[in-house]
């Protein structure tokens, strides 16, 4: 179930609130949650709605396993390594199972038996979630939650359940534990969820027309301005789709009672990839900092060189591998660790000495071409594609804009382009400080609300670009 359909906007959703609201008891509001959440992931997924139902099971009895050793002055380590381990393992299998580079005997067997087998929805996320929760606990920041209501609701959070934002169980157990609404919250939980759905629906959908089409083509056909129109498009697509999904998640949640954290913060504008990387699906980054990188520099801080570095790179191949298993992603994520190492040793001091219209355009340039490994899955077509860029190819006159009918939605590009900056939110949170402007955004918002369901009515929205990963 998708959030911009209308079975989710008009009745789903909708019923979730009133029964929600209903009563306040906390024990009332988690059952609702969880049933709300096993229906919404059991749409998608029905087949893997057990595999999650089993890994809540297992998380909340090992973690008050790991907290009962640490509280009778025994080493959980061992136990949570393990439980780590396993709570990895159907997220790896399932990877290899459904990636189509991966052509052993044995995957062919699968494949043949189940020809529908699919990466499961949202597994990266509750697996992250489980992993966090059993570190914390190993760790004594948080102790184990004995109510297994609220650890399932933790776990499987409809809002937050496919695509995040990664969440730490500390930042969501009070909530849980008394679950409140307010109707200003609820608000501006509803305008939170239509500018995310206006960014998805509007802006992200109609720019995968033109990304689709222009990568779709070979690349020996392709004009500069063409080529750079379509990786633009495919730049402002990707941020708009996620970024409004992670919008959409904020909103539902604060119409519930939840403050979710907030998962990007205009990462275009950054003037280094560092800085890219601090602003790009902040709660991924977030969760290997402090589950990968400083446990490797703790437990290597006794080397004197290239520690930091090294532990950058593993931190950003493990980003890759994230993505997705292939030869792709690992490079993708390798083109960013090494820019991240040459930054950290010498690069950033430099940076920081240019002008800052210089340093935008250095980060800009780097993550674009980033994003070409990116969207193009195969390696081979990577030199001519940016051949295309360099205008060095041969492009055909049958193969422009206006031929391939996306011409159309340049205004759009533009638009998305100034939402990607600050300057629309800054007109908009100035405009909130006002009583007559702020009724006009109300307005304006509702009108939006009302396209992007004609939109939706029309069938041509599309999943989400990170439900895959």
């Amino acid at each position: 179930m998708l959030f911009p359909s209308l079975v989710f906007l008009f009745i789903f959703f909708p019923i979730v609130l009133i029964l929600y609201n209903l009563n306040s008891s906390s024990t009332y509001r988690n059952i609702i949650l969880l049933l709300a959440s096993l229906v919404f992931y059991t749409w998608g997924e029905p087949l893997f709605v057990f595999m999650l139902v089993l890994l809540i099971l297992y998380n909340w009895a090992v973690g008050r396993w790991i907290d009962h050793k640490n509280a009778a002055g025994g080493d959980a380590g061992l136990l949570t390594g393990v439980s780590i381990a396993v709570n990895l393992l159907p997220l790896v299998v399932l990877k290899i199972a459904t990636t189509a580079q991966f052509n052993l005997p044995i995957l062919y067997n699968i494949r043949q038996q189940f020809p529908n087998l699919s990466f499961p929805l949202g597994i990266s996320f509750f697996t992250f979630s489980a992993i966090s929760y059993l570190v914390d606990i190993n760790r004594a920041e948080i102790n184990a939650e004995p109510n297994l209501l609220r650890l399932a609701n933790y776990m499987a959070f409809f809002p937050k359940l496919l695509q995040g934002p990664i969440t730490r169980f500390k930042d969501m157990r009070n909530a849980l534990e008394s679950p409140r609404t307010h109707p200003d919250e609820m608000a501006e939980g509803m305008r939170r969820f239509i500018i995310g759905l206006a960014k998805k629906v509007l802006i992200a959908d109609n720019l995968a027309v033109v990304a689709d089409k222009v990568f779709g083509l070979q690349d020996s056909h392709m004009s500069a301005g063409l080529a750079w129109y379509g990786l633009l498009a495919f730049a402002v697509q990707i941020y708009m789709d996620f970024s409004g999904y992670s919008d959409m998640a904020i909103g539902l949640g604060r119409m519930l009672g939840f403050k979710l954290p907030e998962n990007f913060n205009f990462p275009y504008i950054s003037r280094s990839i560092a800085d890219f990387w601090r602003r790009w699906h902040i709660s991924l980054m977030n969760f290997f900092r402090t589950y990968i990188f400083m446990p490797l520099e703790i437990a290597r801080r006794k080397q004197k060189h290239f520690r930091q570095q090294s532990n950058l790179l593993i931190v950003f191949l493990v980003t890759g591998f994230w993505h997705g298993i292939t030869p792709t992603f690992i490079l993708w994520g390798v083109y960013f660790g090494i820019i991240s190492v040459l930054e950290s040793t010498f690069l950033g001091r430099w940076l920081k000495k240019l002008p800052a219209a210089l340093q935008h355009m250095y980060a800009l340039l780097l993550i674009l071409i980033g994003w070409v490994f990116f969207r193009i899955e195969d390696i081979a077509n990577w030199g001519p594609f940016f051949k295309a860029l360099l205008g060095a190819g041969r492009p055909s006159g049958l193969y422009t804009a206006r031929t391939l009918n996306v011409l159309m939605y340049f205004p759009l590009l533009i638009l998305g382009i100034i939402a990607s900056t600050p300057l629309l939110k800054g007109i908009y949170d100035r405009a909130r400080d006002n009583k007559v402007t702020s009724l006009v955004l109300d307005v304006v918002l509702i009108a939006v609300f009302v396209l992007c369901t004609a939109v939706t009515v029309s069938g041509s929205y599309q999943a989400f670009l990170y439900s895959e990963f």
